[in-house]
């Protein structure tokens, strides 16, 4: 879900300035996620995508092209028990996609319009539960879809201190794998590196890198066609986003977050010449308002 990965990235962080400062790798710095109780934050997220066909008879086929937009407010209930209680409400989304009738996708959209989260997260970002739900207050038909997502994509915050060029990776697995009924879980994997530490007067910043690639190893999905025998497929996931995040201390969110890069998915019938779908994608987060 296009929506669940932006919500991780929203999340904000505690940076706290440890007194290592000697060796070649300088100030270290402690992440753990410990928002102020009570704050209040507003993102704009964007997200561009291209689609394509590479190979086959349908190569022909015009790339697919759509930029949506989603505004949401996340707001920090505070400390429960075993973690932090975050809420996100979608407050609106916009949806541009040349081919498709305009607003035929509008009646989808203002129906997550008041769609909320509630997430808990322990301090090193670990999803110890996620819930979503409608206006009404009753689970939306996607609740399930976006839950799993949010619990696959939180990074996990390293153990002790880093300082700039240490890295950390993490492992996550993707709602993808669930969806089409995979022999195994899909997963990615994601290497967060320290660039830089910002320290100017009260104020302390952190960038990081952030690099997720895919497995590129044979999968088996099984799809159940017409009422006849399932049939098995081989899918292979490859390619690569980076980009990099901004947190700073003085308001503990994030101010801005950037990714980019290629997803290919390879898929067909076994025995038979696999379609390649290449997915190129650019996307941006900013903090607009914080209180």
């Amino acid at each position: 879900m296009i929506a669940a990965r932006s919500l991780v990235l929203a999340a904000t962080l505690l940076v706290t300035v440890g007194g290592c400062r000697g060796g070649a790798s300088g100030p270290k710095v402690t992440l753990r996620y410990r928002p102020p109780a009570g704050a209040t934050y507003h993102y704009t997220l964007d997200q561009q995508n291209a689609m394509r066909i590479e190979g086959g008879p349908m190569s022909a086929l015009p790339e697919q092209t759509f930029r949506m937009r989603i505004y949401y407010t996340q707001r920090v209930k505070g400390p429960t028990q075993g973690g932090v209680a975050v809420t996100v409400t979608f407050d609106s989304t916009s949806l541009e996609a040349p081919g498709m009738g305009a607003g035929a996708l509008q009646p989808a959209l203002d129906r997550m319009r008041g769609m909320k989260s509630d997430v808990v997260y322990d301090d090193r970002m670990h999803v110890l539960s996620a819930t979503f739900t409608g206006l009404t207050g009753a689970p939306s038909p996607v609740t399930e879809q976006l839950a799993g997502s949010m619990k696959s994509m939180a990074y996990a915050l390293p153990e002790g201190p880093v300082g700039v060029g240490d890295s950390w990776v993490a492992e996550h697995e993707l709602p993808l794998g669930q969806q089409l009924n995979a022999s195994h879980a899909l997963k990615s994997r994601t290497k967060m590196t320290v660039k830089e530490i910002q320290i100017a007067g009260a104020d302390t910043a952190v960038l990081l890198g952030v690099e997720t690639t895919f497995p590129d190893e044979p999968i088996t999905v099984t799809q159940q066609s017409g009422g006849g025998a399932p049939q098995s497929e081989t899918l292979r996931l490859s390619g690569s986003l980076s980009g990099e995040q901004l947190f700073s201390l003085s308001r503990s969110a994030q101010l801005r977050a950037m990714m980019g890069g290629t997803i290919k998915m390879k898929r067909g019938p076994d025995g038979q010449p696999a379609v390649t779908m290449a997915m190129t994608q650019q996307t941006s987060l900013q903090l607009t308002e914080a209180k």
